[in-house]
């Protein structure tokens, strides 16, 4: 870790790129989800699916935020948006794999015969199987988040990164 010299404000406004990534991890991805299920009725799938939309368009700001931070914020502000924007490909693989795994359930779903439960048994089998590692992405992602607020707070940036994104 390296210290980037950088007055109180540079600090919290470097730390809100963490803090609207926690904020997508933890509510987006957990509350969203389980409040469409159990609140509106709304299905599992869709509530994840609507997530991973709200999710996106989080990235998507995230990505111009990066852009507009490189041309008119200090350096360590730019830094930890950066960072924040390279945490999502944490999430955006666990997307993609939910969504070849739901691909899958679609599938297999359609070719077992009316007449088969088995394809309802299947169906929940991969469901889970698509929802477990997104699951562990979101915790993982939350821990993340949680600890660059800190290093931002502090004014830290990890060598290599400064390295890979030089002033």
């Amino acid at each position: 870790m390296i210290t980037i010299e950088a007055s109180a404000s540079e600090r919290k406004r470097a730390k809100a790129a963490h803090e609207l990534f926690t904020i997508n991890a933890i509510v987006v991805h957990i509350f969203l989800v389980l409040g469409l299920v159990k609140m509106l009725g709304v299905g599992m799938s869709t509530s994840i699916a609507l997530a991973i939309l709200a999710s996106l368009s989080i990235i998507a700001y995230t990505y111009t935020r990066v852009k507009k931070a490189k041309q008119s914020e200090p350096y360590l502000v730019y830094l930890h948006w950066q960072l924040s924007l390279n945490r999502y490909k944490i999430l955006l693989t666990a997307y993609g794999f939910y969504a070849l795994i739901m691909a899958l359930s679609l599938v297999v779903s359609s070719d077992a015969p009316a007449s088969m439960d088995g394809s309802s048994i299947m169906g929940s089998v991969l469901n889970l199987l698509g929802v477990v590692p997104l699951f562990f992405s979101v915790l993982v992602s939350a821990v993340l988040g949680s600890g660059s607020m800190f290093n931002a707070g502090r004014g830290e940036v990890d060598e290599k990164l400064a390295q890979q994104y030089p002033q």
